[in-house]
């Protein structure tokens, strides 16, 4: 693909300005003959020391300053930058000349919407309405009676993050730590500020804000052209000002909230004591100090510096002790003998925890949230320990090299907190050794509060929880990879699982099961006499009460391949109360799906599905033997998948293919990698959305289909993952894992479309209304046979629809990526198929009475499983059947296997790929994450190059 003319006019306009800077030039060196700068690498022409950056500038500047010492000028295209790399000059800049260095170098995105002409982070220092606005926070949000007086709000959000630990627990779930400390600190400042939640942890509603967050702060630390020379401001060449809708997104938010309560303020008089309503009398009493544009600024300032920052101090503090066990245990101790195991943690405990302080320390030394600060710049010629710094120079503080100075600390690169043990060095800005919140008149305005809460919930995550990493992962081999921006968040977020200090959660479980115990010792003297008449299939002995489940593992899949090697491939298993009958080899396979299907046909239905009924209507659980299921069945093969169907849309197919095309596109220009899975799914759900119903679901340039594929995704894994109800139904009625209580997955995208359903129903009314999509022949069908489908069963067959055609499709294409871009000289050649099939088991079946199978007796009830790990699509040949086969194929397979080819290939042909970060292909990570979907585990993330 031609991209050469992206850059012809800011090439254009380059080459303009070196004649321009040629005269320029010329004036300066007589001029600066007089003046030392600092000493620093040699610049190229146009584009001066740009090259040596990297894409991670805070490790790129600290090799240099090893060369050209702890005060370094650089040429970065037009403008002058300064890097300070030592604690002597930070203190020299930061404290002895703090006034000459309190302006900031303002990032070119920043001045969308003007918002540094508003915000306390980026107006100039010496300006009134700076300190009028740091005045404001520090006495209505950070002050000491202010803190000390919402201490309890706090507790509340600790309390609650606890709660949301607990259920992860319980359910066998890994958490998402930066994420879950995210929502924390989201709800804790929008209850100061507005007295509201802004995210449900069980929701993950969240995750949007956070990645508007991380964003913002991401594309104010990254390269950007315009920011190295201004001459291209009018162009924009990499679009970051023209694309970037966080800042407007979140102060359109902020706008509303602050609209919202103006409202409420006007019509019943009454006034809170949260802060916008602090901020809302002051701009009436004094409105030439701030006024409504100021406040939503001061509470995106708020945000930004009040969430991301914290979210990944505590994300890198787990990650460190995850990677040392035995200084996790030395922290534990110590919290268990000032607390006691489990005990909740105050404020005032924090003080009584000195291991735990110097953790949090180290870790500051090690992953500073802001590795360079905010950028400062100086407004005239400044001279520092006899070097010039010129006026209008860009200056980086290098704090993350501060904190690896082999001079101050004794082995820099090795996480010891230790180190801390007798040391007085604290992080208010007075030590510059430890600078993580910058100091002088422009530190962090936040510091009071991240310094009561960041110990207070690292603390309790470890007081309450045992963590361990998630997958089959070693401690030394854990990711450490950072991304770089404003500030420095983990490339790959941490996910850890827990075990809960207390088993009072399994009392109850475990006596029903005792009473079952008894039951089942009957019921086993009958069936031994019943069963000396049928040769059941072999299998491993089973437990009592608990029977093969120990066997299962955490990848059920591989462990049943595993079983199979050694009892054969028809294979017998009593998980729980429920015999199992699993299937591993082609002929068997056939036999079961092709020779004897009817008998397979029926669904063993997991208790998670029968929330809301879902079962009764939905064609992917209805038995086959009932006329509804073919009736379904039908309607979805004539309206969707036919020949003829697939050949109308194939425009529209082609049309998703070049949005998806047009995206990467987007991503190759800005040097961005993308997130194949999320942005396949993406795809999908535009397409199957938009034969469904002519709209589309997701922008990707707002990964607004996100929490859509997090909801898709989670209900295939609730599906897929063993649940101590479908092993022992006699504990329906505690039902412990909540797992039924908690899942509003199903009902939330049932409502979903039920409200597509209803909003076509009144448009329908319109007399003029037109439309041939399928959610206008479900709805006519409906009408004409309403005893073959109503309202519920359009809901559920537009789920179906979901479900099927866009997790599995990304996993597929997720998988054969990373296997491509694990193997390059596969990718070069694009020849060998993927060994990653779709799904670890195509759904299970039940059979309603015994069945003879190759000799040996399936007994009536039995689930079983098609294990087809083993097995090398359309169902005929047994070797390889990831979409099933006989009457229960997956009906979505005629669109799968012209979509998949099409977008892998698309995807192939137009661009050359290469695997985010430094990681080598054969280190590419390959976990699975089992479901009644497999996908990986960490999404695959890859960046793409013009070809």
């Amino acid at each position: 693909m031609d991209y050469y003319y992206y850059y012809t006019t800011p090439l254009a306009l380059l080459l303009a300005w070196t004649l321009f800077r040629g005269f320029n030039l010329l004036v300066a060196l007589t001029r600066n003959r007089s003046r030392k700068f600092p000493p620093g690498p040699f610049p190229l022409p146009i584009i001066g020391n740009l090259r040596l950056l990297g894409n991670q500038p805070h490790r790129s500047l600290a090799k240099l300053a090893d060369f050209h010492g702890p005060i370094m000028h650089l040429k970065l295209g037009q403008i002058s930058t300064v890097v300070i790399s030592s604690s002597d000059m930070a203190k020299q800049v930061l404290q002895k000349q703090d006034l000459a260095f309190s302006s900031r170098s303002i990032p070119d995105t920043v001045q969308k919407d003007n918002f540094h002409m508003f915000s306390v982070s980026w107006l100039p220092a010496s300006q009134p309405q700076w300190r009028n606005l740091r005045k404001i926070m520090n006495s209505h949000i950070f002050s000491v009676n202010k803190l000390d007086s919402s201490q309890d709000l706090r507790y509340k959000k600790m309390e609650e993050l606890v709660v949301y630990c607990e259920r992860s627990s319980q359910m066998g779930e890994a958490v998402d730590i930066g994420g879950a400390i995210f929502r924390t600190m989201l709800n804790l400042l929008s209850n100061t500020l507005f007295s509201e939640d802004l995210a449900d942890p069980y929701e993950n509603s969240g995750k949007e804000f956070k990645d508007l967050v991380e964003g913002l702060m991401i594309d104010m630390g990254k390269p950007n052209w315009v920011d190295y020379f201004p001459v291209l401001k009018l162009v924009d060449p990499q679009g970051l000002r023209r694309y970037n809708s966080h800042f407007g997104k979140l102060l359109k938010f902020f706008n509303g909230l602050i609209n919202e309560r103006m409202e409420l303020r006007k019509l019943n008089g009454q006034k809170s004591s949260d802060v916008l309503d602090t901020l809302l009398t002051a701009t009436e009493d004094n409105h030439q100090d701030i006024d409504r544009k100021h406040i939503a600024t001061i509470l995106l300032d708020l945000f930004n510096a009040g969430t991301d920052t914290s979210s990944n101090v505590v994300e890198w503090a787990m990650t460190e002790l995850l990677r040392s066990p035995e200084i996790m245990k030395k922290v534990q101790a110590e919290l268990v003998q000032v607390l006691g195991e489990g005990n909740p943690m105050e404020e005032a405990d924090v003080a009584r925890l000195p291991y735990l302080q110097c953790i949090i320390k180290e870790t500051y030394r090690m992953h500073p949230p802001a590795p360079l600060l905010v950028p400062r710049k100086v407004e005239q010629d400044v001279e520092v320990c006899g070097y010039t710094v010129p006026k209008g120079s860009k200056v980086l503080i290098n704090v993350w090299a501060i904190g690896r100075d082999s001079t101050l600390w004794e082995d820099p690169l090795v996480f010891n907190p230790d180190r801390f043990k007798d040391s007085k060095l604290d992080v208010r800005g007075q030590d510059f050794e430890l600078i993580p919140f910058g100091a002088g008149r422009r530190i962090c305005p936040g510091l009071p509060l991240a310094i009561r809460m960041i110990p207070i919930m690292l603390g309790t995550l470890l007081n309450t929880f045992n963590w361990k990493i998630e997958g089959d992962i070693a401690p030394k081999d854990m990711d450490m990879q950072e991304k770089f921006g404003l500030t420095l968040a983990k490339l790959r977020p941490l996910r850890a699982s827990m075990d809960y200090y207390y088993y009072y959660y399994y009392t109850t479980p475990l006596a029903l099961l005792l009473a079952w115990t008894l039951v089942q010792g009957f019921n086993l003297l009958v069936a031994l006499t019943t069963s000396r008449n049928r040769k059941l299939p072999p299998g491993p002995f089973p437990l009592p009460i608990i029977g093969n489940l120990h066997l299962l593992g955490n990848q059920p899949h591989k462990s049943l391949a595993k079983l199979a090697g050694f009892h054969g491939s028809i294979m017998r298993l009593n998980l729980g109360q429920i015999t199992t009958v699993v299937i591993s080899s082609s002929n068997m396979a056939k036999q079961v799906l092709q020779k004897q299907d009817s008998a397979f046909s029926s669904r063993s239905i997991p208790d998670i599905v029968k929330e809301e009924n879902f079962h009764i209507f939905s064609v992917g659980w209805l038995p086959a033997s009932h006329p509804q299921w073919r009736t379904l069945r039908k309607i979805m093969t004539s309206h969707i998948f036919s020949i003829n169907k697939l050949d109308a849309s194939q425009h529209l197919r082609y049309k998703k293919i070049q949005e998806l095309v047009g995206y990467c596109e987007r991503s190759s220009q800005m040097g961005e990698a993308v997130d194949i899975g999320a942005a396949i799914f993406r795809t999908m759900l535009n397409l199957l959305s938009n034969t469904l119903f002519s709209k589309d679901l997701a922008d990707p340039y707002e990964n607004s289909g996100k929490e859509f594929k997090e909801l898709m995704e989670g209900m295939m894994m609730d599906m897929g993952k063993p649940k101590l109800v479908d092993y022992f139904p006699v504990l329906k009625i505690v039902h412990p894992q909540g797992l039924r209580q908690y899942n509003s997955r199903l009902g939330k995208l049932l409502k979903l479309f039920y409200g597509f359903t209803n909003e076509r129903l009144e448009i329908r009314k319109s007399p003029n209304y037109q439309n041939t999509d399928v959610l206008d022949a479900l709805i006519t069908t409906s009408e004409q046979n309403p005893q073959e489908i109503d309202h519920m069963h359009i809901a559920t067959m537009c789920l179906d629809l979901f479900d099927a055609g866009t997790d599995s499709s990304s996993g597929v294409v997720e998988w054969a990526m990373t296997e491509l871009l694990k193997a390059p000289e596969i990718m070069k050649r694009v020849q060998a198929e993927l060994d990653a099939p779709s799904s670890s088991f195509f759904g299970t079946s039940k059979v309603e009475q015994d069945v003879e199978v190759c000799g040996y007796t399936v007994p009536k009830d039995s689930k079983v499983l098609i294990n087809d790990s083993k097995l090398d699509v359309r169902g005929q040949d047994f070797e390889l059947i990831p979409f099933g086969a006989g009457r229960r194929i997956c009906p979505g397979l005629p669109l799968a296997i012209r979509m998949i080819p099409v977008m892998l290939g698309t995807l192939l042909n137009k661009f050359k790929w290469k695997i985010e970060g430094d990681i080598e292909p054969k280190d590419l990570d390959m976990q699975k994450k089992f479901g009644l979907t497999l996908t990986k585990l960490r999404p695959l993330r890859a960046v793409p190059l013009p070809l």
